[in-house]
């Protein structure tokens, strides 16, 4: 039977390749934080899920992941920034209709995605029952969501109803049947939506946030005072102090409602996910570092296994991959051969120094006047090489992709050592789920702003270079080891690897990368910007290509890290690995 940490695992991998698929947008990634959600160029931060919201709250956590995923396939940023103006107030309303266009022609597409969010908008309405005051853009998110899909959102939203009914009159249902008409053009639609701000009053040149009740006293106002001139003054002065006083205190109730968040946490099970995101985060990130290394480790595989329990996990490894070990071994055997083709011992003849070339020692003979003839080996460029593999250890390669990764390593560390190329073959992940050691001191030390990397790195060696083979054998088994997969802190790691590579003499060094995701670690993620660890793996990756000094590869699997490394291949079966790196160093070593 699974275990809660399993569970959560494979849930929000599941959620990972669903929200990718209605995305439709090969470069959008996900991570998961403790924040709200929101967008962030092409990644998606999704609201880190726990057992509790899962059995309580698995279809908010779903529509949540849907309306995110609907604005990269259906939302054009540049066509959004155009239509915007300069009025906060007016913008929140535009903001609000776009999402529920995005919401509704998504529902039309897919039967599913329109059940989570109506579901999802039902129960945030109900949570709002008690409250009086009404959030204008909000009204219009749910009125045009009704209105938009023909369907009813329940007595919860019949105080919304009555308030967009009133501002609109007798144009309200011309005016939802109108936008209605434009959902699949978001530039026709965007239109429509300024005109109708600018016709009924949503302008507000104060920017300050009206309650329906403040519009309505707007209206008697203007209405009283075509009866009545000499109270204009007063009049506006009392609105304008009301409207002042009423802002503050929703200010107030705000900032009260996010302490109350906070204090929840992530045990909540009553859906405390800020619904909209925010189309761009633009956090200003500080120079990359961690709050302690005091317990980061480097550690050789067979020191985190006895080695009767390697030597099982190792059995069960070739078991699982028993079918797909001919088609590896195959094609290694062909780079092997060609390798040592080139391998085959090359001579420059005539030489005044070297081997002796007994093959023209007949000519001596013949003629004693005649030099001897030395011969001279030309040199092999690619024996002097290394080759890394830097395997990504995360908790969403358990299963098939870590027992293949694993296995391809093995046969390519074995067919490089037959022909002169030493290999090492490491790992990387973290030693906790929630940060560990690091976050407890962090905790102890008063939670400080901005703590960087947040959790125990684990830099795992399989296989160092000078090792042979039959001696790291059994270490790969460690993959399958229950525990070991965690979190992945791409930049760190690269960094790891990369230093290892510079120490070596060899003339060449050449790493490999293979991964299935962009970086992710959540208590890392929960207490700094949601693209701190991405932001970092860009630059690690910019200097070691601008060096020139290492050879850098990737292979995502499942997963497009080309928009990472200039030299990327993208494998969607896992199955294809073995093939995809044996082809790679085939490019690498220049064989015809």
């Amino acid at each position: 039977m699974l275990k809660n940490e399993d569970i959560l695992e494979e849930f929000k991998k599941s959620l990972t390749a669903t929200t990718k698929s209605i995305s439709n947008n090969n470069l959008v990634e996900i991570s998961f934080t403790k924040e709200n959600s929101s967008i962030e160029g092409n990644l998606i931060n999704l609201t880190e899920p726990n057992i509790e919201s899962i059995k309580n709250n698995l279809t908010y956590i779903r529509a949540e992941a849907d309306s995110l995923a609907l604005e990269f396939r259906f939302h054009s940023k540049e066509i959004h920034d155009d239509l915007i103006n300069n009025s906060e107030f007016s913008n929140e309303i535009f903001n609000a209709l776009e999402q529920s266009r995005i919401e509704a022609k998504g529902s039309t597409f897919f039967k599913g995605i329109k059940s989570n969010i109506t579901n999802k908008h039902i129960l945030d309405l109900k949570k709002n029952t008690h409250n009086d005051q009404i959030n204008i853009a909000e009204a219009f998110k749910y009125v045009a969501y009704e209105k938009f899909l023909n369907l009813n959102l329940g007595e919860s939203n019949k105080k919304n109803r009555k308030f967009i009914k009133d501002k609109f009159g007798d144009d309200y249902e011309k005016v939802f049947r109108d936008l209605t008409e434009s959902i699949d053009n978001q530039t026709t639609f965007g239109s429509k939506i300024k005109k109708y701000l600018e016709d009924y009053g949503f302008f507000d040149q104060n920017e300050n946030q009206k309650t329906s009740d403040d519009l309505k006293q707007d209206n008697e106002i203007s209405n009283d005072n075509e009866n009545n001139d000499s109270n204009e003054q007063e009049k506006n002065d009392t609105n304008q102090t009301k409207t002042e006083t009423d802002s503050s205190t929703l200010d107030l109730q705000e900032t009260v409602s996010m302490e109350e968040n906070d204090e929840i946490g992530e045990d909540s099970s009553e859906g405390e996910i800020e619904y909209f995101p925010k189309i761009e985060n633009n956090n200003f990130i500080e120079d990359y570092k961690s709050f302690t290394k005091d317990y980061d480790e480097v550690i050789n595989a067979n020191e985190l296994c006895d080695q009767q329990e390697l030597e099982k996990l190792r059995y069960n490894l070739d078991k699982q991959v028993f079918s797909f070990l001919p088609l590896i071994t195959k094609i290694a055997n062909r780079l092997q051969r060609k390798l040592l083709a080139q391998q085959n011992r090359n001579w420059d003849f005539n030489m005044e120094e070297g081997y002796l070339d007994t093959s023209r020692l007949s000519r001596i003979i013949a003629n004693p006047q005649n030099k001897l003839s030395y011969k001279q080996e030309k040199e092999v460029e690619f024996k002097d090489t290394v080759v890394s593999l830097l395997i990504d250890n995360s908790g969403s390669m358990r299963g098939r992709p870590i027992t293949v990764a694993a296995l391809c390593s093995d046969i390519l560390a074995k067919t490089l050592e037959r022909c002169l190329i030493k290999t090492e073959i490491l790992g990387f992940t973290t030693k906790a789920w929630k940060g560990g050691a690091s976050r407890e001191k962090w905790i102890k030390d008063g939670k400080p702003s901005n703590p960087g990397r947040l959790n125990d790195l684990r830099h795992i060696v399989y296989k160092s270079a000078d090792s042979p083979s039959r001696r790291s054998k059994q270490n790969l088994g460690l993959l399958l080891r229950e525990g070991i997969l965690k979190e992945n802190i791409d930049g760190e790691a690269l960094v790891w690897a990369n230093g290892r590579l510079k120490n070596r003499q060899e003339k060449r060094k050449i790493l490999i990368v293979i991964s299935d995701g962009a970086p992710v670690d959540d208590s890392t993620l929960s207490v700094n910007p949601g693209n701190y660890l991405e932001r970092n793996l860009r630059d690690v990756i910019n200097q070691i290509e601008s060096k020139k000094e290492i050879e850098l590869v990737a292979i995502g699997i499942g997963h497009d890290v080309s928009r990472y490394y200039s030299k990327a291949i993208t494998i969607m079966d896992v199955d294809q690995l073995g093939e995809v790196l044996l082809n790679e160093l085939s490019e690498i070593f220049q064989i015809n």
